[in-house]
């Protein structure tokens, strides 16, 4: 699975409207060429189950935006990765610049959340990225290699259920992003730092986010080491996510 797109619709969406946007999407995936191209779901935890049971035969897979080291436990408010696992959720996403922004999350704890998911079954996509400060003053790819090392350094990960998602914080939400040449390098030099820990990287999906939409993902696509989208607010719409979608599609190998 090298190629992937991928939708995060964060704290959106009422019930109804997070069905309606699901069922048009599995209705679209039903059909070639979008069949032969793989693509997740991350919805508001609320909505896994519903969700999960209505993917039933179809190509679209369901994952959840956040996770709790675990099985059972005293942590009010939160959700295991187990009950995860057993509500039918394929993929998690840990490290979002959202929760380490506005929750603290840190590399040892988002490492402790990669194990806890594949001990579960889980697939992680993990999600890295600088802020336009750190950009700025040099230290985009510095900060890349923290955040790898922080949690695959002398960590048993299987690597087929794992994938990268490069999202560079200062295009999160602002209506910018970065240019098909810095999407390039950075994927690029993530690639090579997959295969220090003993990764079959050209295997791995890494991804591209941040104001990610129709406009930009044909140019940000035809990048060689740019293997997909994680899709934030154009994902909440059927047409702009299915264009993101159908741009990448180009990349899949001729059958």
């Amino acid at each position: 699975m090298r190629y992937c797109i991928a939708a995060n619709w964060k704290m959106h969406l009422y019930p109804a409207e997070a069905e309606a946007l699901f069922l048009a999407l599995r209705d679209a995936w039903q059909e070639a060429p979008l069949s032969n191209l793989p693509g997740i779901i991350f919805p508001p935890v609320l909505y896994l189950q519903r969700l999960s049971d209505l993917r039933q035969g179809s190509p679209l897979q369901i994952g959840a935006q956040n996770g709790y080291p675990g099985e059972f436990g005293a942590y009010t408010g939160e959700v295991s990765m187990a009950q995860l696992a057993a509500v039918g959720t394929q993929w998690v996403l840990v490290g979002h610049s959202e929760r380490r922004q506005y929750f603290g999350e840190g590399e040892a704890f988002l490492r402790e959340k990669i194990l806890s998911a594949q001990q579960r079954g889980l697939s992680v996509l993990y999600c890295v990225g600088e802020t336009q400060a750190q950009r700025s003053a040099g230290q985009t790819f510095s900060v890349l290699t923290s955040q790898l090392e922080g949690v695959l350094r002398d960590t048993p990960i299987a690597w087929s259920r794992f994938a990268l998602a490069y999202e560079p914080v200062w295009a999160i939400g602002t209506g910018l992003n970065a240019t098909a040449t810095q999407a390039q390098e950075a994927h690029a030099f993530l690639r090579a730092q997959l295969r220090t820990y003993g990764a079959p990287a050209d295997t791995i999906p890494i991804l591209y986010g941040g104001s990610l939409k129709p406009e930009n993902a044909a140019e940000l696509f035809a990048q060689p080491e740019v293997d997909g989208g994680l899709v934030g607010g154009a994902s909440l719409k059927t047409e702009s996510f299915l264009a993101i979608a159908k741009a990448l599609l180009q990349k899949l190998p001729v059958s």
